[in-house]
């Protein structure tokens, strides 16, 4: 590339992360699926107000409260059916509940002018296994001290037969790529994040309970999310902070994470997660690549609204 069209990349402005499906797909605004269930809500104080919240991009929340008395057999053991019917009878905004060929609940957004991105999460979502019991919701990071790529190959392969008068014939066969791993480290101490890297259980202390975070026992999965990044674009020479003409979006379709080491001592404590993403089949069977990079303008950037999505 010539050095006057050249673009360098800097920084880490800004990182989100977001649980997938719990058939492990990409949720969109037409297919977000959670369990097939039965789903048990035996625990809720009020099971007549079940809190669901529902966000469409930076608009505001909408919160309905579900009955669970109404048309439900048993609290403990409400059926993907039963709960598909209770949703629908909030009428949340152009959200409708239906059951999938797979026996999933779903949600899908049955309205004009669709939104690029719609959260599910609360209680209710959260116990009907939307995010893998997580929630569809967007863990939004400014902290991120550093973020590192290494690619996962498959190396060349020489395979070789030789004859009986000692001469080799070989067959030399492609490398190719069979993901990415990806190290993060945070300089912030951010409980709600490290539940979905590492599978635990956070509990924000809205219910009443102090604020705690659990770590994964044997018995917990993992949670698999998609992880979007966004890095600074300049050009070439002397820059000022404000010289910059856009930004790259890394996108990495499906991960899991581990949480690496951390020490305590006289100075700050980071965070170190490594994340390994794999190449992505749609619900259509069809194939994507592991990781994706968009150039954004400026004013594309802002448009996404990254802080109030």
């Amino acid at each position: 590339m010539l050095r006057d069209t050249a673009h360098y990349i800097y920084g880490l402005p800004f990182v989100r992360i977001m649980p997938l499906n719990d058939n492990l797909k990409l949720p969109i605004p037409t297919n977000m699926l959670g369990g097939i269930g039965p789903f048990d809500f035996s625990d809720e104080a009020d099971p007549a107000a079940i809190p669901m919240t529902i966000k469409f991009d930076n608009g505001t929340p909408e919160t309905i409260m579900i009955d669970l008395t109404v048309d439900v057999i048993d609290i403990a053991a409400v059926t993907v059916t039963e709960l598909r019917n209770r949703i629908n009878a909030e009428n949340p905004m152009d959200i409708i509940a239906s059951v999938n060929a797979n026996g999933r609940i779903k949600l899908a957004y049955d309205g004009s002018d669709p939104p690029d991105y719609i959260q599910v999460y609360n209680i209710a979502a959260i116990i009907a296994m939307f995010g893998q019991g997580y929630g569809l919701r967007f863990r939004k990071i400014d902290t991120f001290k550093s973020l590192g790529e290494t690619p996962i190959t498959k190396d060349e392969e020489t395979i070789t037969t030789t004859d009986a008068e000692g001469r080799d014939t070989s067959l030399i066969t492609d490398g190719y790529r069979k993901g990415v791993t990806v190290g993060l480290v945070d300089s912030a101490n951010d409980w709600d994040l490290r539940a979905v890297l590492e599978g635990g259980h956070y509990n924000d202390g809205v219910d009443g309970n102090p604020i705690q975070y659990d770590v994964p026992t044997s018995e917990d999965t993992k949670c698999y999310f998609y992880l979007e990044a966004f890095f600074k674009i300049y050009t070439r020479g002397d820059n000022k902070v404000g010289d910059l003409v856009g930004y790259e979006k890394m996108l990495v379709r499906t991960c899991k994470a581990s949480v690496g080491d951390k020490s305590h001592e006289a100075g700050w404590s980071d965070d170190n997660f490594s994340i390994t993403a794999t190449t992505y089949k749609d619900e259509n069977d069809d194939l994507f690549p592991d990781t994706s990079y968009y150039e954004l303008t400026r004013e594309a950037y802002d448009a996404l609204d990254l802080y109030n999505v």
